[in-house]
């Protein structure tokens, strides 16, 4: 085969092998039947196969005896919001000299070993509108103790726009996590 020959041979195998591989869709994927781009005949004629089953269910669904939405629970709740111990109680609220707002929150282990308390704190301006938030995790309090928890605000409040604080999320846990 002469050099020619070999260079026009190659140049039909390569674009036969681009026109073969364009035709499969333009993301590499296959080519849906609607798309209009030609690709692959398989994709084309799966597209349309009925989708219907081939033998009825032979059983019918059976309900979870655990899962019914609409049991009551049954156990009492013990005091405060699900978000809140009733362990923690809003403090007062004010401004540090780096301009963070802060808030004191009282704690009041009602168990007899030590625990430990994540505290989330929103300070809101007078339109509720959120200012920051502050954080405190995994403060110890021993059992049977009081304890004054200050969080402080992540970002600064200069101007004082933040108007009150509120304890949203206030968890007790009996280790560090």
């Amino acid at each position: 085969m002469s050099r020619k020959q070999l260079t026009l041979a190659t140049s039909i195998v390569v674009t036969a092998t681009l026109a073969v591989t364009a035709g499969c869709g333009s993301d590499g994927g296959g080519s849906a039947a609607t798309d209009g781009k030609g690709g692959a005949a398989i994709g084309k004629g799966m597209a349309q196969l009925p989708v219907e089953p081939t033998q009825a269910p032979t059983e019918d669904p059976t309900d979870d005896p655990y899962d019914n939405p609409y049991d009551e629970p049954s156990d009492s709740p013990t005091g405060g919001s699900g978000l809140v111990t009733p362990d923690a109680k809003m403090g007062t609220c004010g401004w540090g000299s780096d301009g963070k707002p802060y808030a004191n929150v009282k704690i009041t282990n009602s168990g007899s070993s030590t625990a430990y308390y994540s505290l989330l704190v929103g300070f809101v301006d007078s339109s509720e509108k959120a200012v920051t938030t502050g954080v405190e995790s995994d403060a110890p309090v021993a059992g049977g103790a009081e304890k004054t928890i200050k969080v402080t605000g992540l970002k600064a409040d200069s101007s004082h726009t933040a108007k009150k604080c509120r304890l949203s999320l206030a968890t007790k846990s009996g280790s560090k996590d």
